[in-house]
């Protein structure tokens, strides 16, 4: 009895056995199904809809190509190269595509991995995208005929050509939407498919869980929770990238299928943080709107430049040397991080894009269509006041940012802005580049800084400057001077404050310094000095009236020619 009931037990115990040795051969198999499914979904499907979008969108593209080549022509020997390069590429891409495709239905056809409803999806696919096949060589003939008509200046055959697109509207438009739409259906088909093998998996796995022994259901248990975790994981850290947060990283507790997708995943969470981190850096040193322009750009040619107005702008800290001698090296730079921090502050909130950093100098630019029209001149002049401001606060600050909590050091910025035609772009070498400004502006500016030095003045601008910006700022001119490396003469300005905001001492000031600088440049010394004189004992700290009183002292011990016509000669930078 006791070997019947052992037996009993034993051809039990073998049944369970069996029934869970069957019971894990199916899941493994229905899993490894699900796998294939997916597998050929990436593979087949996925590729297929890239090619598939990759062709609607560079139809459009090739199609715009010409038009745009149309309407901007006639074009230089560049812009042609340009048209032709990316009009090649287009071709060579979209043909690619095509032969793709071709292969991709095949396969998907043939695969066996798809089932029959499925390749009598790609079947149908394959015979939609033969009437595409047929068309697309006759499409892209008519792009290179136009470009050719292009290239030989003969513009209304271009135009006539280009009409021969819209033959093909319905074939690259409605077909191919056909077709893509066909190939997202079967795609979700597909997913919703899969998803039901994968709960018939689970719903076979709990319905024999129910029937084996109490060590299978706990084994199989262990085994369902451990997948749902790592799925749920997934899902979730899924959710939360797609919400923006990459601080995520999931436990690998396998080396299977769901462990090697963990590692995946982490892997190009791990990309995706690199690549935000050298986004975020690259964003400290290239202005984000200059970014975007380059990206913008309508061809494929990277040296991006044009000639355009713009108000260019330098500062410099007044004796930095002297200054960085009694700092030490992490104070010094604390200090300019400081300082430069607020120059870009407050130059970013006039539109003004920052060139580059030169020592303890600021280089930056004003030009359409960061500043509206011609309201870049403006838009310097206020970011200049507003530095002012912001660095009159910032002295305050200077003990705790130095460590100097004696005798702070004496913080001084002068500023020099001039307006004019310069060429603005990609400059370098093929290895680095820089996208900056180019032309005679650019050394006036930095002259005019300089020349604050001479005038006992913070802020200088030229003329051009002035008078674009004179319905916005408060000035008053300085003098009449060349500057080193220049021939011709240029009217000087000193900025005073925003419009409407000139105190009335200031007021007076200014037209006591115009009518001294009428008389000076009229030879009438005496005049000239009693005016400047006023002018000191209004401020007595007016560094310009100065200057131009030790002038006249200069001026009645070396008289001019009779035929000076005012203009001083600046020496140094």
């Amino acid at each position: 009895m006791l070997n019947t009931i052992r037996l009993k037990i034993i051809v039990m115990a073998m049944a369970l056995m069996a029934l869970l040795a069957a019971a894990t051969g199916l899941a493994t198999y229905l899993n490894k199904q699900v796998l294939a499914e997916l597998l050929a979904i990436a593979e087949i499907n996925i590729p297929l809809g890239t090619h598939v979008s990759s062709i609607d969108v560079l139809t459009f593209e090739l199609e715009l190509h010409i038009l745009r080549g149309i309407e901007k022509s006639p074009l230089d020997p560049s812009q042609i190269v340009a048209l032709r390069q990316r009009h090649m590429e287009i071709i060579r891409i979209i043909r690619n595509d095509f032969k793709h495709i071709r292969r991709t239905l095949e396969i998907g056809i043939s695969d066996p991995r798809n089932d029959l409803e499925d390749q009598i999806v790609f079947a149908e696919l394959k015979g939609a995208f033969a009437s595409l096949d047929q068309r697309i060589e006759p499409f892209l003939q008519i792009g290179v005929n136009a470009l050719a008509a292009i290239e030989a200046g003969d513009l209304p055959r271009a135009r006539v050509l280009a009409q021969g697109f819209r033959a093909f509207e319905d074939v690259f438009g409605k077909d191919l939407l056909q077709i893509r739409r066909g190939l997202e259906n079967m795609t979700l088909s597909s997913f919703n498919e899969t998803n039901r093998n994968q709960d018939n998996v689970l719903w076979l796995n709990a319905a024999l869980f129910a029937v084996v022994a109490a060590l299978g259901l706990a084994l199989f248990l262990a085994l369902a929770n451990r997948l749902h975790r790592s799925l749920e994981d997934l899902l979730t850290g899924t959710q939360q990238v797609e919400n923006g947060q990459l601080d995520v990283k999931l436990a690998v507790n396998s080396d299977d299928q769901i462990g090697r997708l963990t590692r995946s995943f982490n892997h190009m969470i791990g990309q995706l943080k690199e690549k935000e981190r050298i986004k975020d850096t690259f964003g400290k040193y290239v202005d984000p709107r200059i970014v975007a322009r380059l990206i913008a750009a309508q061809d494929d040619n990277e040296n991006v430049s044009e000639r355009r107005p713009a108000t260019i702008f330098f500062s410099d800290i007044k004796n930095f040397t002297g200054m960085s001698e009694r700092l030490t090296a992490s104070a010094m730079v604390n200090l300019l991080n400081s300082y430069f921090s607020i120059a870009t502050r407050e130059i970013r909130e006039q539109h003004g894009i920052i060139d580059k950093f030169i020592g303890d100098s600021v280089m930056a630019f004003w030009t359409a269509p960061f500043s509206a029209a011609d309201q870049h001149a403006a838009d310097a002049c206020l970011a200049a006041l507003a530095q002012r401001e912001a660095i009159a606060k910032f002295c305050g600050e200077l003990p705790q940012i130095t460590g100097l909590r004696r005798d702070p050091p004496d913080f001084a910025v002068r500023m020099g802005i001039a307006t004019g035609e310069v060429v603005i772009g990609t400059i370098g070498s093929e290895i680095t580049k820089s996208y900056t400004v180019i032309g005679d502006a650019v050394n006036v500016a930095s002259r005019l800084e300089g020349a604050n030095k001479v005038y006992g003045t913070n802020i200088i601008i030229d003329e051009t400057t002035f008078r674009l910006a004179q319905g916005s700022i408060e000035a008053r001119e300085l003098d009449l001077l060349t500057t080193v490396g220049k021939i011709e003469p240029q009217r000087i300005y000193q900025l005073l404050c925003s419009a409407g905001e000139l105190p009335t001492d200031m007021v007076e000031l200014r037209e006591l310094f115009a009518a001294g600088l009428a008389a000076y440049r009229a030879h009438d010394w005496d005049t000239a000095e009693r005016r400047f004189d006023e002018c000191l004992a209004l401020r007595a700290d007016d560094g310009p009236a100065d200057v131009f009183r030790r002038r006249l002292k200069l001026l009645r011990t070396s008289p001019p020619p009779a035929d000076w016509d005012g203009v001083w000669r600046l020496t140094e930078k």
